[in-house]
């Protein structure tokens, strides 16, 4: 499923998260596709299905004052040494920066499934899985 918190568990090749662990929770209508990168020997850092609000405008507040932009569609961070596995597969990683403008050897990438509209969360939820 595609809202908020249905997560399935991605077993990692080697241990990358805050807490050692092998494995991570990921949104479920991309599980499939994280696995797959990391089966693959991709080292993914974080993800997510963007809950089918891609395009969504979005306002925010932080220290250096009030922004406006866009929901992602559902994407993936990587490391900066997976780039050549990612283009083989198919994928065109682009650099990605944090709010402070640093990009710390972290790209993006689009990914292949997971839910862009809401009408596409209601069609995984009732089985129509992508």
């Amino acid at each position: 499923m595609c809202t908020h918190g249905t997560t399935r568990l991605v077993k990692l090749k080697k241990r990358r998260s805050v807490s050692g662990s092998l494995s991570v929770p990921v949104d479920d209508c991309i599980a499939d596709e994280i696995q797959s990168l990391n089966d693959n020997g991709v080292i993914t850092l974080g993800c997510c299905c963007g809950h089918g609000q891609a395009g969504k405008i979005i306002e925010w507040t932080n220290e250096v004052g009030k922004w406006k932009g866009y929901e992602s569609p559902p994407h993936a961070l990587v490391d900066q040494k997976s780039i050549e596995k990612c283009k083989e597969l198919g994928y065109r990683p682009f650099p990605y920066y944090y709010a402070d403008g640093s990009q710390n050897g972290v790209w993006q990438i689009q990914l292949k499934t997971g839910c862009l509209t809401p009408e596409d969360v209601v069609m995984w939820e009732l089985g129509g899985r992508q």
